[in-house]
C-alpha cells in the first residue's frame, strides 16, 4: 500500500511539475485523459498522458530523471483543418539567455526577450533558475512504413516575459490526416557546457533540424531516394539512431544523458517479437538484387544498437538496456548460425563470413560488408567480456577467421579494401572512405584488451586502407 501511495504522490508531483516545464494545452477544451506508467525504477518515472478532444488528439511522453532533468515528446493529431493548436509552457526565471547554432554551425548568445524564436535550428534557453532545449514546430503525414512526410512550413516557436516566468508557445497549423512533433529537456542543472570545445563542437553538429529529427516513436533520418515510400522531405525511423548513439557513447553533458536515456527507452517498443529491430522501408535495390522486401534485418544496424544499449547499461546499470541488448544478440546469433558462408584457410580451420540481411519470405543470398562483420565481432568480444557467455566468444572468433582467411582478397590494386564479400564468391562495391578502417581500429583495441595482442592480418588491412587514405587526402580517421 505505500508504495502505491508513494507512486500516486510521485505521478501528482510530475504532474504539477510538469504545467511548469513542460507543455499542457491551453486552448481546446478536453473530452478524456489517460495517464499511463511506463517504467518506474531507479531515478526514472517515465509516463504517457494521451488526450482526446473534438479538435485533435495528443501522446505525450514524459521521462523524469529525479535530482538531474526530464525530457518530454509530445505527438498532436489534428482532427480539423480550421485554425491552429496551440499549446504553452512556462520557464522559471527572470532573465534569461538565448543560444543556437546558424546555418555556418556558429554560436550565437542573444538576451532573452520577447518574440519569435529561431527557425532552423534547436533552441538553447537558460534563465536564472531553469535550462531548456526545445525542438521546431515540425508538422508531419505518415506514409507507412515507419516513414513521415514533412511539412514545409512551420510556424516559429515564441516566448512572452511573465511575472517570475517565461511563457513559451508551440503553433501548429490544423491539418486534418496530419500530426505535429514538439520535444524538450530541462532541468535546473546545465544541460551543456559550450565553452568546453569539444562540447561546442559536438552539438555544432548535433543536426536534428535537416537530417535528423526525433518523433514520438523513435530516431528519424532523412530517407534515401531508393526506400519506398520516399519524398524529398521526408524521414524515415532509422534502426541505427546515429545521433542517440553519439549521446551514449560520446555524451559529455547532461543534456546527452538525457537525450540519449530517454530515446532507448522509447526505442525498446521497436524491437519486435523476434528480436531485432527492423528496417521498416522498401529498400530498391535489396529488393532488386535480392528480392527483400520492407521490413527487413539490417546487421550494421542492430549492431550498433546492441552496442549501444551494451554501453548504455554499463554506464548506467539499467537491467532494460541489457534486456535490450541480450535480445539483440540472441536473434543476431541465430542469424548468423543460418546465414554465414564457409571459408577455409590451409590447415583447414573454419572461418564464417555473415550476411548482411534477412527477411522472413524466401530471396537470394546476400553480400558480406566488412564493416558489418569487424564491427559484429567487436560487439560480441564486449559482450562476452561483461557476460563470459564463451558463445559469444567463439561466434566473434568464428568470424574474425573468416576475415583473417580472406585477407589478401579485401585489397585493391589501389589498396583501398572491397567493400563487401559477394554471394558467387567474390569481392567488390566501393567502401566507405574511413568507417571499415575506423571499425578495424576499434576491433585491434578490443583484441589487445582482452587477449593482449593486435591481429597481424587486421594489421594488413588498416595498412593498406590508410595508404589509399593518405593518398586520397582523407585524414579523418582514428588515430
Amino acid at each position: 500500500m505505500k508504495t502505491l501511495l508513494n507512486k500516486i504522490l510521485n505521478i501528482f508531483i510530475i504532474l504539477i511539475l510538469l504545467s511548469i516545464v513542460a507543455p499542457t494545452p491551453i486552448t481546446n477544451e478536453v473530452s478524456s485523459e489517460k495517464l499511463y506508467m511506463n517504467n518506474e525504477f531507479e531515478n526514472i518515472i517515465d509516463t504517457t498522458r494521451i488526450i482526446n478532444s473534438e479538435d485533435y488528439s495528443f501522446s505525450q511522453r514524459d521521462i523524469n530523471y529525479i535530482d538531474e532533468g526530464r525530457f518530454f515528446v509530445r505527438r498532436i493529431d489534428f482532427n480539423s483543418n480550421d485554425g491552429y493548436y496551440t499549446s504553452s509552457f512556462l520557464i522559471p526565471g527572470d532573465n534569461g539567455e538565448l543560444k543556437y547554432f546558424d546555418k555556418e554551425k556558429n554560436l550565437i548568445s542573444e538576451e532573452l526577450t520577447d518574440g519569435a524564436l529561431p527557425l532552423d535550428t534547436i533552441i538553447m534557453i537558460k534563465t536564472d533558475r531553469y535550462n531548456i532545449i526545445l525542438s521546431q514546430a515540425f508538422s508531419y503525414m505518415d506514409l507507412g512504413y515507419g516513414t513521415k512526410h514533412s511539412q514545409e512550413k512551420i510556424v516559429p516557436v515564441s516566448i512572452i516575459k511573465e511575472d517570475g516566468y517565461w511563457k513559451v508557445t508551440y503553433r501548429f497549423k490544423n491539418r486534418q490526416g496530419s500530426h505535429g512533433i514538439m520535444w524538450g529537456v530541462g532541468s535546473s542543472k546545465e544541460l551543456v557546457n559550450l565553452n568546453k570545445e569539444s562540447q561546442l563542437n559536438l552539438w555544432a553538429n548535433y543536426d536534428l533540424i535537416d537530417k535528423d529529427r526525433l518523433g514520438e516513436d523513435g530516431y528519424y533520418y532523412m530517407s534515401p531516394s531508393s526506400y519506398i515510400p520516399y519524398t524529398e522531405t521526408s524521414f524515415l525511423r532509422n534502426p541505427s539512431m546515429y545521433v542517440v548513439q553519439s549521446w551514449i557513447h560520446t555524451g559529455g553533458s547532461l543534456a546527452a544523458d538525457i537525450l540519449g536515456r530517454s530515446y532507448l527507452l522509447i526505442g525498446l517498443d521497436n524491437i519486435n517479437d523476434e528480436g531485432f529491430i527492423p528496417t521498416l522501408p522498401e529498400s530498391n535495390w535489396l529488393k532488386t538484387d535480392y528480392d527483400i522486401g520492407p521490413g527487413f534485418f539490417d546487421t550494421r544496424f542492430n549492431a550498433d544498437m546492441g552496442d549501444t544499449y551494451l554501453k548504455a547499461y554499463k554506464k548506467f546499470g539499467y537491467v532494460e538496456f541489457k534486456d535490450a541488448y541480450l535480445k539483440l544478440s540472441n536473434y543476431y546469433a541465430n542469424h548468423i548460425m543460418n546465414n554465414h558462408y564457409k571459408l577455409y584457410d590451409k590447415e583447414g580451420n573454419e572461418g564464417w563470413l555473415v550476411e548482411d540481411y534477412s527477411y522472413d519470405k524466401p530471396h537470394k543470398e546476400t553480400h558480406v560488408s566488412l564493416n558489418h562483420q569487424v564491427f559484429a565481432i567487436n560487439w560480441f568480444l564486449k559482450m562476452y567480456e561483461l557476460d563470459l557467455n564463451n558463445n559469444y566468444e567463439e561466434i566473434a572468433l568464428k568470424m574474425l577467421k573468416g576475415v583473417k582467411v580472406t585477407t589478401d582478397d579485401w585489397i585493391m590494386d589501389d589498396n583501398n579494401l572491397h567493400y563487401a564479400y559477394l554471394s558467387d564468391g567474390t569481392f567488390g562495391l566501393n567502401d566507405y572512405p574511413t568507417l571499415t578502417y575506423n571499425d578495424l581500429f576499434v576491433l585491434q583495441n578490443t583484441l589487445f584488451k582482452l587477449y593482449g595482442y593486435r591481429d597481424w592480418d587486421l594489421d594488413i588491412l588498416m595498412n593498406a586502407k590508410k595508404i589509399w587514405m593518405i593518398e586520397n587526402g582523407i585524414v579523418d580517421y582514428k588515430q
